[in-house]
């Protein structure tokens, strides 16, 4: 690997204020909103909720507040990979031990919130999604970004992507885009003294995301490929495979465990088990996964249009090619390869999947995981564009922020049926204008200001009830202008190997 300029203009405070400061600001970001739940995310949440209340992987007293759920000799279970309920189950029994919230109620009708759902998932995907941007932060200045434009890369992901959305609900995507980063930023340091505990940790890092997600796989492969290119290229010693495999041994038999448990063998899913007849058309024993061969008629709809076009809820993502280029092109081969190739490897699933909506979503719900991939390449970009390349970057990353505010507000979640969502639903809303019912029981979702002072947001008519979110919009303003004031200019925004 060839030589890098890294943290070109960086002091010793910068390598710690630009990462500690994007995570901050995206997770008081994050703070302000209390989506209510779906099938989805309930189906997680039930297990770290069975887990901790009644310590049973079993979910047949909850059976009532998901359909996304598997069934196996009259019990029930999720039917999701058990990964990100365990690590759930962390910040839920922190909450009950410090705000002292009571178990999980049983045999009530479905419920759209409870106090748990907001602090459960601010802990897990939430900090997941702080945690991975602050590791974007990291890889930014490692390929050369000034730190403004690498606290822009970490903001852009947070903020200006549908990795917003989704750090506020409790899907997979964030905690599993989380550790992916983190193994690969483990796997990626040039220099690096004493590197077999980190690749130890980086095999446990890019395990642990395929048992969050079995989708991500191919990317925790890929991973492992990555250790072996760097062996072959004489980058690492040979035994820095076996320490990468130790580490990856530990989530593979916590997966099959769980498994074994569950559904009776070691290699059984939930998927395969579906309770509900809609998803068993899809995943079945045969095909647990669902998958088909690709279809490339829907190639062109999740990539451009406001119905699920990445360019349209992640318009910063059009940076990526170019930054990709230009990594490799500067010898970053193993940052470049390893961010395209998972970009690429997301993106065939998702047309290979035939419930490729990603069902109730904002944007392309099942090219999440690309998102991070897609800001390596962004900071590749800027790294050698240095103001040319920032400017146009500040832009997209606003306009994408605008968008998934937008959809923010009114929860997140927009039915697969809505062809034109922004239109349809999202800017009606924000508007004032008459509308029916919406499912969330509001106009808005629930944030920090309607619940700290419900009566005030009350009284407002419904074309000034978005004034609850200036507060967010301030705070977020004040606190990204701070950060970038106390950073060091550097040489320029960015450098060039």
């Amino acid at each position: 690997m060839a030589d890098r300029e890294e943290f070109i203009g960086w002091s010793v405070r910068d390598r710690v204020l630009a990462p500690v400061g994007v995570a901050l600001i995206l997770l008081g970001s994050f703070a302000f909103f209390w989506h209510a739940r779906d099938w989805n995310s309930a189906s997680r949440l039930m297990l770290a909720y069975a887990l901790v209340d009644q310590g049973t992987i079993r979910l047949d007293d909850y059976r009532v507040q998901t359909n996304d759920i598997a069934r196996i000799d009259d019990r029930y279970y999720t039917d999701k990979q058990p990964g990100y309920s365990l690590v759930a189950t962390i910040p839920y029994a922190i909450a009950k031990f410090v705000v002292g919230l009571p178990d999980h109620p049983i045999g009530e009708p479905a419920l759209r919130h409870w106090p748990g759902d907001y602090w459960t998932t601010l802990g897990t995907a939430g900090l997941a999604t702080a945690i991975g941007a602050a590791v974007l932060v990291i890889l930014a200045g490692r390929v050369g970004c000034g730190p403004r434009g690498a606290v822009l890369v970490g903001l852009a992901y947070g903020l200006a992507t549908p990795a917003y959305a989704y750090a506020t609900m409790s899907y997979g995507h964030q905690l599993a885009s989380a550790c992916l980063l983190g193994s690969l930023a483990l796997i990626d340091r040039p220099g690096a003294r004493h590197p077999f505990g980190g690749l130890v940790l980086a095999g446990i890092l890019a395990s642990y995301a395929s048992v969050v997600e079995l989708s991500v796989g191919p990317i925790s492969a890929l991973l492992a490929g990555f250790v072996l290119a760097k062996v072959l290229g004489k980058g690492l010693p040979i035994k820095a495979l076996g320490a990468f495999a130790m580490g990856a041994l530990g989530p593979a038999l916590i997966l099959m465990g769980y498994n074994l448990l569950a559904f009776g063998s070691p290699i059984d899913i939930g998927y395969a088990h579906h309770a509900t007849e809609q998803f068993a058309q899809v995943h079945s024993e045969d095909n647990p996964l669902g998958l088909r061969s690709p279809d490339w008629n829907i190639a062109a709809p999740l990539l451009w249009g406001r119905y699920r076009g990445l360019f349209f809820y992640a318009p910063i993502l059009l940076l990526a090619v170019p930054g990709w280029i230009s990594l490799m092109i500067r010898r970053q081969w193993g940052l470049g390869l390893v961010a395209m190739l998972a970009s690429v490897a997301v993106f065939l699933i998702n047309i290979s999947y035939p419930e490729w909506t990603g069902g109730w979503s904002t944007g392309p719900r099942l090219l999440v995981p690309l998102l991070p991939f897609g800001m390596i390449g962004v900071a590749g970009l800027l790294a050698v564009g240095g103001k040319w390349a920032m400017l146009p970057a500040v832009i997209l990353a606003v306009w994408g922020g605008v968008v998934i505010l937008l959809f923010q507000g009114v929860g997140a979640q927009l039915p697969q049926d809505l062809t034109d969502p922004i239109t349809q639903i999202v800017l009606p809303h924000w508007l004032g204008e008459p509308m029916a019912p919406w499912w969330i029981g509001g106009r808005f979702t629930r944030t920090i200001v309607s619940e700290g002072w419900p009566e005030w947001v009350s009284r407002l008519d419904a074309g000034s009830q978005w004034i609850q979110f200036v507060p967010l919009i301030a705070g977020q303003v004040v606190a990204i202008l701070a950060l970038m004031a106390v950073l060091s200019r550097g040489p320029r925004l960015g450098s060039t190997s």
